[in-house]
C-alpha cells in the first residue's frame, strides 16, 4: 500500500493507492501539520511511515512504524514541525500497512485449539507443517475433506476477511489468486486462516463475533488447489512477511491435544 503526498507553502496535491481500509490525512497547524489515520478494519492495523521532508522534522522520526485501533476514526499518530519559520516546506510520503500490531512479538503459546469439522468426524493431514508440496517453510496444515463440509473455527474471534466469491481453481501457484478465504483475528493478536472454501460458502461476514467451535463456511477446492481440503493456518503478521505458527489441537474425545502430524488422521469426538 503506497500514499504519495507533496505539499508546497500553499498548494497541495495528493494521490493515494490504498489496499486495506486506511485512510492517512494531514491537518495545518502553526508549526507545522498532524497526522492522522482512520481504521475502518475490523482489528489493529500497524502502518510504517517514509517520509520525504523539506524544513519539517518528524516528531516520531522517519520509518517509524505506527499501530491504530480498529473502527476508529482520526487517531493522531505523529506530528511534522517546521525547522525554520518564513521558510518554505514541504512533505511526502510513503506508506505500507498490514493486520495486526507488528511491534508485538507475544501471544498464547499455549493455547489449545479445536479441530476445524464437526464431531464424530474423522479427517486426514494430507499436508503437514513444513510439507514438500506447497508448505515449504511454512507452518499450515491441509485438512482432506468433501467439498460441502462444514468448517468450524477453532478459536473464536472476529472476521477480518471474507472471499468467497472465486470458483476457478488449478494444481499450480498462478491459481493462489482465485483463493476463497476466511481470516479471523484472535484475541492475543494472532489470526486463523481458512483457505479453498467453497464458492459461496461462508457463513459468515466481515465484523462478525464468532465463538470458537462456531460454523463459518463450507469446504471446497477453490483456488490452488489440487483436490477437496481445508487449508489452515495460524500466523502473526509483520509489515513485510507472515510468521506462521504451529499449533496444538484436542483430539480424541477432547481430553488430549497433539501437535497435529501429516498423514495421520484425527478424530474429533466432542
Amino acid at each position: 500500500m503506497k500514499n504519495y503526498l507533496f505539499l508546497p507553502l500553499l498548494f497541495i496535491v495528493s494521490i493515494c493507492k490504498a489496499e486495506h481500509k486506511i485512510k492517512i490525512y494531514h491537518e495545518k497547524t502553526e508549526s507545522g501539520f498532524r497526522i492522522y489515520a482512520d481504521n475502518n478494519e475490523y482489528c489493529k492495523m500497524s502502518i510504517k511511515i517514509d517520509f520525504k521532508l523539506t524544513n519539517l522534522n518528524a516528531q516520531r522520526g522517519n520509518n517509524a512504524v505506527y499501530v491504530i485501533e480498529p473502527q476508529k476514526k482520526r487517531q493522531l499518530i505523529t506530528r511534522l514541525r517546521i525547522t525554520k519559520k518564513g521558510m518554505a516546506y514541504r512533505f511526502s510520503f510513503e506508506y505500507w500497512s498490514n493486520y495486526g500490531d507488528s511491534k508485538n512479538d507475544l501471544y498464547d503459546e499455549n493455547y489449545i485449539y479445536d479441530l476445524p469439522y464437526n464431531k464424530s468426524l474423522t479427517f486426514k493431514i494430507n499436508q503437514g507443517y513444513n510439507g514438500d508440496f506447497s508448505h515449504q517453510n511454512i507452518n499450515s496444515l491441509d485438512f482432506s475433506m468433501p467439498v460441502g463440509s462444514e468448517l468450524r473455527a477453532i478459536r473464536g474471534g472476529v472476521v477480518i476477511k471474507v472471499i468467497d466469491h472465486n470458483n476457478k481453481s488449478c494444481g499450480n501457484e498462478e491459481c493462489n489468486k482465485y483463493n476463497n478465504m476466511i481470516i479471523i483475528n484472535h484475541s492475543d493478536g494472532t489470526f486463523a486462516e481458512y483457505v479453498h472454501i467453497k464458492q459461496n460458502g461462508s457463513k459468515v461476514k466481515v465484523g462478525d463475533k464468532i465463538e470458537k467451535g462456531q460454523i463459518i463456511a463450507l469446504s471446497g477446492s477453490v483456488g490452488w488447489s489440487n483436490g477437496p481440503h481445508l487449508h489452515l493456518t495460524v500466523f502473526k503478521q509483520k509489515i513485510f512477511k507472515r510468521i506462521t505458527l504451529k499449533t496444538k489441537f484436542r483430539i480424541g474425545n477432547g481430553d488430549d491435544f497433539a501437535v497435529l502430524n501429516e498423514k495421520e488422521k484425527y478424530l474429533k469426538n466432542y
